[in-house]
């Protein structure tokens, strides 16, 4: 059979379940071509398709230094890079120190700092104008080995406060296991000065790489080790740093705020550099604490984003109330002998190593003998709280430091939600009023007021507050709890003459004694009207009161005469409105019920009855408007139909 040229072929063609192969190997198809016995005789057309066919079948071997070395490049990190914005520069210092565990696995350690903080301060300076200079690298004997990150920080804190440069910055020894847990490789305190950065040698990932890519030489892999530690160590300072600056963590892949360090990481998101920017703008300048927290949550307000880490977030928002807060003028702190001192140092750091019982009892004998210090007594406070001590220790340790007048906004705070849980409003509301004076302008510190003098029953101190909150998620609830509260109380036109102790007393006698009347206890609110007229001349309250336990007897006269005085008394007083609709329904003076009725709906929609007493109310004045309109309304409020009904008392005209 002749094919191709080919004369005296031995092969002969295949049949469709034979396995044939070409001269390199390679599986033929079964009308491939074959090489022939006697290749001499065959053309210059099979020589080509044969060639063609080694080659195509060379290409197909595989290379295992070829995929290696495509390996190593999907293992190296990305560059660190910036946008070129032009800002003006700004030189800032950095202090470094380095324990002597990083000492001992880093050579060349003090030099090996310095390039760290100069590749870094290239991205700073590139985006945000900042230059970071370094002032010295020092070694860091006080830290205690194995110490903790956030113990690390606590030490640092209190060796070196940082006089005379911008951060304070601390190196420990490298973790002996690969971790990408940012925690793990660097601590930071938000608008802090200070953060503490592991080393980033890594043995294990050294021996990961060799066993890996063990066809590369030995220069290679040192190679992309190098870039890929370089790369971690720039990334984990930007990232620490830049909590000191506000910025929180971001979901991005790519973003040097991501939770867990990756070697994608390459920029600062936008949002974050904004925050970043805003930092720089504020943080040096005179008394621009208050000012840097109130323009850092209308960024974060404007710039919110899912890609937020949203329990970074709140610590951030959290730690920004303090920042408020320290703006404020504090009288000069009390000096402590140099033993208090240096334990109260131990105490932080036990409390930042969350050893909450060792540091409760190291610090209770020093806040014994120091009473009058706001550092000792805020503290105390703030433990209790931490280690989830009972109500009335944590009331007793936040009672003395919130007494003291130094008391900061959130120590007053604390204490006076502690004593409204424990229905002692006559001594929380003093206390509220005091933080009222010392909140900086978070709209989360205002809410928070605003909750706790609305459950005090300060209710025009509340508003104020919740105005304060501005659009903060809950203020609309609080104004509105507020004003249903007044429309059941009854508050005259100037009521704000009252002071917030005195209106927190009006208020929660008032609802005390509407709450009898539901539990049809009508003597004991009887009595409890009369205190109140005695104890507030002029208020309305005690005028509602006697209108609702009026009603709930037979005869219209005390009913009408009662209701229509605290009606004028108290104009925007739900229950006067209502039960005098109901009267005059019951005297078939129409009109006037329609009136009443309207009002009473105005003032509070939220009981079906009063919108069925309306309804039969425009059905006997033949009103199909009003009527159709009530329908409408009452079915997009409670998603029913209104059937009329009127809701008398079984009075009697007698």
């Amino acid at each position: 059979m002749n094919r191709g040229g080919c004369e005296d072929c031995a092969e002969r063609r295949p049949g469709p379940s034979s396995n044939w192969v070409t001269a390199s190997g390679v599986p033929a198809h079964r009308d491939s071509l074959f090489l022939c016995q006697h290749p001499e005789r065959c053309s210059i057309l099979v020589l080509m398709r044969v060639l063609a066919l080694l080659l195509l079948a060379g290409c197909a071997i595989p290379n295992p230094w070829r995929d290696q070395r495509n390996y190593a490049q999907s293992l190296k990190p990305a560059e660190v890079a910036a946008p070129d914005t032009g800002a003006p520069l700004r030189v800032l210092k950095v202090r470094a120190y380095a324990d002597a565990e990083y000492q001992a696995q880093t050579p060349r350690w003090n030099a090996r700092i310095e390039e760290q903080v100069q590749r870094a301060s290239a991205i700073l300076e590139k985006q945000f104008g900042a230059r970071l200079v370094l002032e010295s690298v020092r070694p860091w004997p006080g830290l205690p080995q194995g110490s903790s990150l956030r113990e690390a920080v606590a030490n640092l804190e209190a060796q070196d406060p940082g006089k005379g440069v911008d951060w304070v910055v601390g190196f420990v020894s490298s973790l002996r296991m690969f971790s990408a847990a940012q925690e793990e490789l660097g601590v930071a305190r938000f608008f802090g000065r200070h953060f503490v950065l592991r080393g980033m040698f890594s043995a294990a990932e050294t021996d990961a790489l060799d066993r890996a890519l063990p066809l590369l030489s030995q220069a290679e892999r040192e190679q992309l080790g190098r870039e890929r530690r370089a790369h971690k160590e720039m990334a984990v300072f930007l990232h620490e740093w830049a909590h000191t600056m506000g910025a929180f963590h971001d979901r991005s892949p790519h973003s040097l705020m991501a939770p867990g360090y990756d070697i994608g990481e390459s920029s600062f998101p936008e949002a974050s550099g904004r925050i970043i920017g805003l930092a720089l703008d504020y943080r040096g300048a005179p008394d621009a604490r208050e000012r840097w927290a109130a323009a850092y949550r209308e960024e974060v307000k404007r710039s919110a984003t899912l890609a937020w880490d949203s329990a970074a977030l709140d610590e951030a928002l959290l730690a920004a109330t303090g920042l408020a807060g320290s703006g404020a003028p504090q009288a000069e702190k009390q000096k402590l002998p140099e033993s208090d001192a240096q334990a109260l140092q131990r105490v932080l750091a036990l409390r930042t190593a969350q050893d909450y019982g060792r540091a409760d009892a190291l610090l209770q004998p020093i806040a014994e003998r120091h009473p009058e210090s706001d550092e000792v007594q805020d503290l105390s406070c703030s433990l209790a709280q931490e280690r989830s001590a009972p109500v009335q220790v944590v009331l007793a340790s936040c009672r003395a430091a919130a007494r003291l007048p130094g008391a900061p906004a959130g120590i007053l705070l604390a204490t006076a939600h502690l004593l409204l849980s424990q229905n002692q409003r006559a001594e929380a509301v003093p206390l509220l009023s005091r933080a009222e004076t010392k909140l900086g302008s978070a709209p989360e510190g205002w809410l928070y007021l605003a909750a706790l003098q609305l459950e005090a029953g300060a209710c025009s101190a509340a508003d104020r507050a919740a105005a304060r909150a501005g659009e903060a998620k809950g203020a609309a609830r609080i104004r509105e709890e507020s004003a249903r509260i007044r429309r059941q109380v009854g508050f005259p036109p100037q009521a704000e003459a009252l002071t917030p102790e005195r209106e927190s007393g009006y208020v929660t006698s008032a609802l005390a004694a509407h709450k009898q009347i539901d539990e049809r206890k009508l003597d004991a609110a009887r009595a409890s009207a009369a205190a109140l007229r005695a104890a507030f001349p002029g208020m309305p309250a005690a005028s509602v009161l006697e209108c609702r336990i009026h009603s709930r007897g037979r005869a219209l006269e005390p009913i009408r005469t009662a209701c229509a005085e605290a009606a004028a008394a108290a104009p925007d007083a739900f229950f006067p409105q209502y039960v005098n609709g109901l009267v005059a329904s019951a005297e078939g003076r129409w009109p006037a019920a329609g009136a009443a009725l309207q009002r009473a709906i105005h003032l509070d929609d939220s009981a079906p009855q009063i919108w069925q007493s309306l309804a039969a109310v425009a059905r006997k004045l033949h009103d199909d408007a009003v009527l159709r309109d009530l329908q409408q309304r009452f079915r997009a409020r409670f998603k029913s139909a209104l059937r009329p009904a009127l809701w008398p008392a079984g009075w009697a005209a007698r």
